[in-house]
Protein backbone atom coordinates (compact mmCIF):
# COMPACT_ATOMS: atom_id res chain seq x y z
CA UNK A 1 0.00 0.00 0.00
CA UNK A 2 1.27 3.35 -1.03
CA UNK A 3 1.15 6.15 1.62
CA UNK A 4 2.14 9.92 1.65
CA UNK A 5 3.35 11.90 4.95
CA UNK A 6 1.60 15.52 5.44
CA UNK A 7 2.51 18.37 8.27
CA UNK A 8 -0.50 19.74 9.81
CA UNK A 9 0.10 23.30 11.67
CA UNK A 10 -2.97 24.17 14.18
CA UNK A 11 -1.66 27.88 13.86
CA UNK A 12 -3.30 30.39 16.96
CA UNK A 13 -6.52 28.51 17.15
CA UNK A 14 -7.43 25.02 18.46
CA UNK A 15 -8.47 23.10 15.92
CA UNK A 16 -11.64 20.15 16.60
CA UNK A 17 -13.23 18.27 14.14
CA UNK A 18 -12.10 21.20 11.04
CA UNK A 19 -12.17 19.58 7.02
CA UNK A 20 -8.70 19.16 6.25
CA UNK A 21 -7.86 19.36 2.02
CA UNK A 22 -4.66 18.90 0.04
CA UNK A 23 -3.48 18.30 -3.02
CA UNK A 24 -0.94 15.34 -3.53
CA UNK A 25 -0.24 12.70 -5.79
CA UNK A 26 -2.64 9.70 -5.79
CA UNK A 27 -2.09 6.22 -6.76
CA UNK A 28 -4.14 5.54 -9.86
CA UNK A 29 -5.78 2.39 -8.32
CA UNK A 30 -6.65 4.12 -4.95
CA UNK A 31 -10.35 4.50 -4.12
CA UNK A 32 -10.18 5.68 -1.06
CA UNK A 33 -7.61 6.23 2.15
CA UNK A 34 -7.19 6.14 5.62
CA UNK A 35 -5.26 9.20 7.67
CA UNK A 36 -3.32 8.45 11.24
CA UNK A 37 -0.62 10.19 13.24
CA UNK A 38 2.93 9.45 12.02
CA UNK A 39 5.09 8.22 14.40
CA UNK A 40 8.90 7.82 13.28
CA UNK A 41 9.89 5.69 16.32
CA UNK A 42 8.77 2.60 18.24
CA UNK A 43 6.09 4.55 20.61
CA UNK A 44 6.79 4.84 24.13
CA UNK A 45 5.48 2.49 26.84
CA UNK A 46 1.39 3.39 26.84
CA UNK A 47 1.30 5.49 23.91
CA UNK A 48 -2.08 5.36 23.09
CA UNK A 49 -2.06 6.35 19.56
CA UNK A 50 -4.72 8.65 17.81
CA UNK A 51 -7.58 6.64 15.88
CA UNK A 52 -7.29 6.50 12.20
CA UNK A 53 -9.76 8.92 10.02
CA UNK A 54 -11.26 8.12 6.43
CA UNK A 55 -10.27 10.77 3.67
CA UNK A 56 -12.40 10.92 0.58
CA UNK A 57 -10.19 11.44 -2.71
CA UNK A 58 -11.09 13.45 -5.28
CA UNK A 59 -11.17 12.94 -8.95
CA UNK A 60 -7.39 12.67 -10.50
CA UNK A 61 -5.70 14.86 -12.54
CA UNK A 62 -3.50 14.81 -15.34
CA UNK A 63 -0.73 14.97 -13.63
CA UNK A 64 -1.24 12.18 -11.01
CA UNK A 65 -2.57 14.35 -8.42
CA UNK A 66 -5.58 14.56 -6.45
CA UNK A 67 -7.89 16.22 -3.24
CA UNK A 68 -7.37 14.35 -0.34
CA UNK A 69 -10.19 15.46 2.12
CA UNK A 70 -10.40 14.33 5.94
CA UNK A 71 -11.69 15.84 9.12
CA UNK A 72 -8.80 16.31 11.45
CA UNK A 73 -10.48 15.77 15.07
CA UNK A 74 -8.60 17.57 17.35
CA UNK A 75 -5.10 19.59 17.06
CA UNK A 76 -4.25 22.15 20.03
CA UNK A 77 -3.32 25.70 18.72
CA UNK A 78 0.23 26.36 17.90
CA UNK A 79 0.59 22.39 17.71
CA UNK A 80 1.84 21.01 14.53
CA UNK A 81 1.63 16.88 13.84
CA UNK A 82 2.82 14.94 11.02
CA UNK A 83 0.51 12.56 9.48
CA UNK A 84 0.45 9.57 7.24
CA UNK A 85 -1.71 8.86 4.45
CA UNK A 86 -2.27 5.50 3.56
CA UNK A 87 -3.99 4.55 0.22
CA UNK A 88 -6.64 1.71 -0.36
CA UNK A 89 -7.52 0.28 -3.56
CA UNK A 90 -11.21 -0.01 -1.78
CA UNK A 91 -13.65 3.14 -1.71
CA UNK A 92 -14.68 3.64 2.03
CA UNK A 93 -18.19 3.54 3.43
CA UNK A 94 -20.04 6.86 2.75
CA UNK A 95 -21.37 8.28 5.87
CA UNK A 96 -22.59 11.52 4.61
CA UNK A 97 -25.56 10.11 2.13
CA UNK A 98 -27.92 12.24 0.18
CA UNK A 99 -30.65 10.00 -0.90
CA UNK A 100 -32.81 11.72 -3.82
CA UNK A 101 -37.01 11.62 -3.13
CA UNK A 102 -39.61 10.62 -5.90
CA UNK A 103 -40.77 14.28 -5.50
CA UNK A 104 -37.40 15.50 -6.31
CA UNK A 105 -36.83 16.09 -2.27
CA UNK A 106 -32.99 15.07 -1.20
CA UNK A 107 -32.44 13.47 2.06
CA UNK A 108 -29.49 14.07 4.15
CA UNK A 109 -28.96 11.39 6.94
CA UNK A 110 -24.65 11.35 8.76
CA UNK A 111 -23.92 7.97 10.02
CA UNK A 112 -27.24 7.16 9.76
CA UNK A 113 -28.77 9.88 12.03
CA UNK A 114 -30.71 12.06 9.95
CA UNK A 115 -29.75 15.67 9.59
CA UNK A 116 -32.62 17.13 7.14
CA UNK A 117 -34.39 17.19 4.02
CA UNK A 118 -33.73 19.62 1.07
CA UNK A 119 -37.46 20.27 -0.17
CA UNK A 120 -37.36 21.55 -3.49
CA UNK A 121 -40.87 20.50 -4.77
CA UNK A 122 -42.55 23.10 -6.80
CA UNK A 123 -45.47 23.47 -4.50
CA UNK A 124 -43.27 25.18 -2.04
CA UNK A 125 -42.31 29.40 -2.84
CA UNK A 126 -38.45 28.12 -2.81
CA UNK A 127 -36.59 25.48 -1.76
CA UNK A 128 -35.50 24.93 1.81
CA UNK A 129 -34.03 22.46 4.52
CA UNK A 130 -35.84 21.21 7.12
CA UNK A 131 -35.41 20.14 9.87
CA UNK A 132 -31.79 20.90 10.69
CA UNK A 133 -30.97 17.89 13.64
CA UNK A 134 -29.18 18.81 16.32
CA UNK A 135 -27.00 17.27 18.14
CA UNK A 136 -29.29 15.56 20.81
CA UNK A 137 -31.78 14.24 18.61
CA UNK A 138 -34.03 17.57 18.38
CA UNK A 139 -34.03 19.90 15.79
CA UNK A 140 -32.74 23.58 15.55
CA UNK A 141 -35.28 24.75 13.57
CA UNK A 142 -38.91 25.82 13.88
CA UNK A 143 -41.09 23.06 12.60
CA UNK A 144 -44.30 25.00 11.63
CA UNK A 145 -45.57 25.03 9.05
CA UNK A 146 -44.01 22.51 7.43
CA UNK A 147 -44.00 19.84 10.23
CA UNK A 148 -45.70 21.82 13.07
CA UNK A 149 -45.03 20.61 16.84
CA UNK A 150 -46.14 21.56 20.01
CA UNK A 151 -45.94 24.80 21.22
CA UNK A 152 -44.77 26.70 18.48
CA UNK A 153 -44.80 29.83 17.47
CA UNK A 154 -46.92 30.52 14.31
CA UNK A 155 -46.06 33.62 12.41
CA UNK A 156 -44.18 34.95 9.25
CA UNK A 157 -45.45 31.11 7.45
CA UNK A 158 -42.44 31.91 4.71
CA UNK A 159 -39.63 31.41 7.38
CA UNK A 160 -38.98 28.20 6.54
CA UNK A 161 -36.23 26.22 8.85
CA UNK A 162 -33.21 27.37 6.78
CA UNK A 163 -33.86 28.71 3.36
CA UNK A 164 -32.05 31.15 0.58
CA UNK A 165 -34.30 34.48 -0.32
CA UNK A 166 -34.30 38.01 -1.29
CA UNK A 167 -36.99 40.56 -0.80
CA UNK A 168 -36.30 43.14 -3.73
CA UNK A 169 -34.50 41.54 -7.08
CA UNK A 170 -35.59 43.50 -9.89
CA UNK A 171 -38.61 44.82 -7.30
CA UNK A 172 -39.76 41.04 -7.16
CA UNK A 173 -40.40 40.01 -3.22
CA UNK A 174 -38.69 36.65 -3.30
CA UNK A 175 -38.63 36.53 0.12
CA UNK A 176 -42.38 36.39 1.78
CA UNK A 177 -45.25 34.60 0.26
CA UNK A 178 -47.93 37.29 0.48
CA UNK A 179 -50.14 38.72 -2.61
CA UNK A 180 -47.81 38.90 -5.91
CA UNK A 181 -44.54 36.83 -4.25
CA UNK A 182 -41.90 35.54 -6.33
CA UNK A 183 -40.60 31.87 -6.78
CA UNK A 184 -37.60 30.27 -6.78
CA UNK A 185 -37.79 27.16 -9.14
CA UNK A 186 -35.52 24.21 -9.15
CA UNK A 187 -34.22 23.53 -12.19
CA UNK A 188 -31.45 21.40 -12.57
CA UNK A 189 -29.57 19.04 -10.00
CA UNK A 190 -26.02 19.47 -11.29
CA UNK A 191 -24.39 17.08 -8.70
CA UNK A 192 -25.60 14.40 -6.09
CA UNK A 193 -23.02 12.96 -4.47
CA UNK A 194 -22.51 10.82 -1.26
CA UNK A 195 -19.32 10.17 0.28
CA UNK A 196 -17.13 8.44 3.33
CA UNK A 197 -16.52 12.43 4.97
CA UNK A 198 -18.72 15.01 2.63
CA UNK A 199 -21.65 14.85 0.44
CA UNK A 200 -22.84 17.31 -2.52
CA UNK A 201 -25.50 18.64 -3.61
CA UNK A 202 -25.52 21.27 -6.41
CA UNK A 203 -28.41 22.98 -8.28
CA UNK A 204 -29.78 25.42 -10.55
CA UNK A 205 -32.69 27.43 -9.91
CA UNK A 206 -34.31 30.31 -11.45
CA UNK A 207 -35.42 33.22 -9.69
CA UNK A 208 -39.27 34.37 -11.01
CA UNK A 209 -41.84 36.95 -10.71
CA UNK A 210 -45.02 36.44 -10.10
CA UNK A 211 -46.29 35.53 -13.12
CA UNK A 212 -43.46 33.19 -14.15
CA UNK A 213 -41.07 35.37 -16.46
CA UNK A 214 -37.25 34.57 -15.24
CA UNK A 215 -35.50 37.41 -13.77
CA UNK A 216 -31.78 35.67 -12.58
CA UNK A 217 -30.82 32.19 -11.49
CA UNK A 218 -28.59 31.06 -9.01
CA UNK A 219 -26.35 28.12 -8.38
CA UNK A 220 -26.30 26.03 -5.16
CA UNK A 221 -23.38 24.17 -3.86
CA UNK A 222 -24.17 22.32 -0.44
CA UNK A 223 -21.61 20.27 1.45
CA UNK A 224 -22.05 18.29 4.21
CA UNK A 225 -19.72 17.03 6.46
CA UNK A 226 -19.56 13.18 8.15
CA UNK A 227 -19.45 15.07 11.60
CA UNK A 228 -19.64 13.40 14.80
CA UNK A 229 -22.97 13.13 16.55
CA UNK A 230 -22.59 15.88 18.91
CA UNK A 231 -21.72 18.23 15.60
CA UNK A 232 -23.39 19.26 12.86
CA UNK A 233 -21.78 21.01 9.59
CA UNK A 234 -22.24 22.17 6.53
CA UNK A 235 -21.30 24.60 3.71
CA UNK A 236 -23.48 26.48 1.18
CA UNK A 237 -21.92 28.46 -1.79
CA UNK A 238 -25.02 30.58 -3.52
CA UNK A 239 -23.78 32.30 -7.09
CA UNK A 240 -26.01 34.82 -8.67
CA UNK A 241 -25.91 34.91 -12.39
CA UNK A 242 -27.52 37.76 -14.82
CA UNK A 243 -28.99 35.42 -17.12
CA UNK A 244 -31.71 37.52 -18.15
CA UNK A 245 -29.87 40.78 -18.03
CA UNK A 246 -29.59 43.40 -15.81
CA UNK A 247 -30.36 42.25 -12.14
CA UNK A 248 -30.74 45.09 -9.38
CA UNK A 249 -31.01 43.30 -5.44
CA UNK A 250 -32.88 45.93 -3.62
CA UNK A 251 -32.27 47.47 -0.46
CA UNK A 252 -34.66 46.16 1.98
CA UNK A 253 -34.09 44.39 5.18
CA UNK A 254 -36.30 41.59 4.30
CA UNK A 255 -33.83 39.21 3.09
CA UNK A 256 -31.10 36.63 4.00
CA UNK A 257 -29.10 35.06 1.24
CA UNK A 258 -28.98 32.73 4.02
CA UNK A 259 -31.72 32.71 6.64
CA UNK A 260 -32.66 30.38 9.61
CA UNK A 261 -35.94 30.09 11.71
CA UNK A 262 -34.82 28.74 14.94
CA UNK A 263 -36.64 26.71 16.89
CA UNK A 264 -39.65 28.23 19.38
CA UNK A 265 -37.85 27.13 22.31
CA UNK A 266 -34.53 28.63 21.39
CA UNK A 267 -36.10 31.91 20.81
CA UNK A 268 -34.79 34.95 23.37
CA UNK A 269 -38.36 35.07 24.87
CA UNK A 270 -37.91 31.12 25.87
CA UNK A 271 -34.22 30.18 25.97
CA UNK A 272 -31.82 31.98 23.45
CA UNK A 273 -29.18 33.92 23.19
CA UNK A 274 -27.87 35.54 19.94
CA UNK A 275 -24.57 36.23 19.85
CA UNK A 276 -22.22 37.89 17.52
CA UNK A 277 -18.21 37.73 16.86
CA UNK A 278 -18.13 41.41 18.41
CA UNK A 279 -19.55 40.24 21.71
CA UNK A 280 -23.27 42.00 20.71
CA UNK A 281 -26.09 40.13 22.19
CA UNK A 282 -29.55 39.89 21.23
CA UNK A 283 -31.13 41.89 19.13
CA UNK A 284 -30.50 45.32 20.17
CA UNK A 285 -26.74 44.87 19.99
CA UNK A 286 -27.00 42.45 16.84
CA UNK A 287 -29.39 43.93 14.13
CA UNK A 288 -27.99 45.78 11.31
CA UNK A 289 -25.00 45.09 12.58
CA UNK A 290 -21.90 43.78 10.62
CA UNK A 291 -20.39 40.84 11.78
CA UNK A 292 -18.72 37.76 9.98
CA UNK A 293 -20.57 34.97 12.03
CA UNK A 294 -23.82 35.17 14.23
CA UNK A 295 -24.95 32.19 16.48
CA UNK A 296 -28.20 31.65 17.91
CA UNK A 297 -28.08 29.33 21.28
CA UNK A 298 -30.89 28.19 23.65
CA UNK A 299 -32.50 24.63 25.08
CA UNK A 300 -34.06 22.27 22.46
CA UNK A 301 -36.86 20.50 22.84
CA UNK A 302 -35.32 18.04 25.30
CA UNK A 303 -34.29 20.92 27.52
CA UNK A 304 -30.47 20.11 25.97
CA UNK A 305 -28.17 23.66 25.05
CA UNK A 306 -27.53 23.60 21.65
CA UNK A 307 -27.00 26.54 19.20
CA UNK A 308 -26.91 27.15 15.55
CA UNK A 309 -24.40 29.67 13.76
CA UNK A 310 -24.01 30.98 10.55
CA UNK A 311 -20.23 31.68 9.06
CA UNK A 312 -20.00 33.86 6.60
CA UNK A 313 -16.79 33.62 4.32
CA UNK A 314 -14.76 36.61 3.20
CA UNK A 315 -15.04 35.88 -0.48
CA UNK A 316 -18.92 37.02 0.25
CA UNK A 317 -19.90 39.94 -1.38
CA UNK A 318 -20.13 42.97 1.13
CA UNK A 319 -17.89 40.55 3.88
CA UNK A 320 -18.48 40.90 6.44
CA UNK A 321 -22.27 40.27 5.86
CA UNK A 322 -24.75 42.89 7.58
CA UNK A 323 -27.30 40.61 9.73
CA UNK A 324 -31.28 40.75 9.98
CA UNK A 325 -31.37 38.55 13.53
CA UNK A 326 -34.17 39.11 15.48
CA UNK A 327 -35.29 37.58 19.61
CA UNK A 328 -38.44 36.06 18.15
CA UNK A 329 -36.28 33.37 16.40
CA UNK A 330 -35.51 34.56 12.83
CA UNK A 331 -31.30 34.84 12.00
CA UNK A 332 -30.16 36.35 8.20
CA UNK A 333 -27.39 36.98 6.14
CA UNK A 334 -28.39 40.05 4.58
CA UNK A 335 -26.06 42.52 2.85
CA UNK A 336 -28.19 44.44 1.11
CA UNK A 337 -30.61 46.31 3.68
CA UNK A 338 -27.94 49.30 4.58
CA UNK A 339 -30.93 52.12 4.91
CA UNK A 340 -32.86 50.30 7.39
CA UNK A 341 -29.96 48.86 9.32
CA UNK A 342 -28.19 52.24 9.74
CA UNK A 343 -31.51 54.22 9.87
CA UNK A 344 -30.55 56.42 6.80
CA UNK A 345 -32.09 56.65 3.64
CA UNK A 346 -29.01 58.23 1.96
CA UNK A 347 -26.97 54.83 2.11
CA UNK A 348 -28.47 53.03 -0.34
CA UNK A 349 -27.32 49.02 -0.09
CA UNK A 350 -28.90 48.08 -3.72
CA UNK A 351 -26.21 46.28 -6.30
CA UNK A 352 -26.59 45.98 -9.54
CA UNK A 353 -25.12 42.71 -11.06
CA UNK A 354 -24.75 43.73 -15.26
CA UNK A 355 -26.12 41.24 -18.07
CA UNK A 356 -23.71 38.21 -17.65
CA UNK A 357 -22.33 39.16 -14.14
CA UNK A 358 -21.98 36.74 -11.07
CA UNK A 359 -22.02 37.68 -7.41
CA UNK A 360 -21.08 34.89 -4.82
CA UNK A 361 -22.03 34.27 -1.12
CA UNK A 362 -20.22 31.63 1.02
CA UNK A 363 -21.74 30.53 4.30
CA UNK A 364 -20.77 27.32 6.48
CA UNK A 365 -23.49 26.12 9.02
CA UNK A 366 -22.51 24.84 12.58
CA UNK A 367 -24.44 23.21 14.98
CA UNK A 368 -23.01 22.52 18.08
CA UNK A 369 -23.56 21.23 21.84
CA UNK A 370 -23.58 23.91 24.40
CA UNK A 371 -23.42 27.97 24.20
CA UNK A 372 -21.31 30.16 22.04
CA UNK A 373 -18.62 29.10 24.21
CA UNK A 374 -19.10 25.78 24.78
CA UNK A 375 -19.23 25.25 21.56
CA UNK A 376 -16.29 26.44 20.60
CA UNK A 377 -18.09 28.89 18.01
CA UNK A 378 -15.31 31.53 17.49
CA UNK A 379 -12.42 29.09 16.63
CA UNK A 380 -15.08 26.95 14.56
CA UNK A 381 -15.09 30.08 12.79
CA UNK A 382 -11.52 30.48 12.24
CA UNK A 383 -11.27 26.96 11.34
CA UNK A 384 -13.59 27.85 7.95
CA UNK A 385 -11.53 31.11 6.94
CA UNK A 386 -8.30 29.93 8.54
CA UNK A 387 -8.00 26.62 7.90
CA UNK A 388 -4.69 24.69 9.10
CA UNK A 389 -1.85 24.75 7.24
CA UNK A 390 -0.70 21.75 5.47
CA UNK A 391 2.79 20.70 4.24
CA UNK A 392 3.83 17.99 2.42
CA UNK A 393 6.73 15.82 3.64
CA UNK A 394 9.30 15.19 1.36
Amino acid sequence: METAKVTISAGPHDRHFVPIRTRIPVPQDARSAVVEPYVASPPKKGYIPAPAVVAQLGEREADGTADVTFILPYLARNAAATFQITFLPSPAEEKAILAPQPNGDIEVTISGTRLGRYHADDKWARPFLHPVMGPFGHSVTRGWPVEPRENESQDHHHHKSLWVAHGSVNGVDNWSEETGHGRQIQKQVLNCQSGPVFGMLETVNDWVDNSGKKVCEDRRKWRFWATPQGLRMFDLEVEFRATEGTVVFGDTKEGGIIAVRVATCMDVPRTGRITNADGGTNEPETWGKRSPWCDYSGLDEGGNEVGIALFNHPKSFRYPTYWHVRNYGLMTANPFGLSEFYGDKSRNGSHTLGAGETLVFAYRVYVHAGDVVGGQVADAFHGYINPPSVSVVA
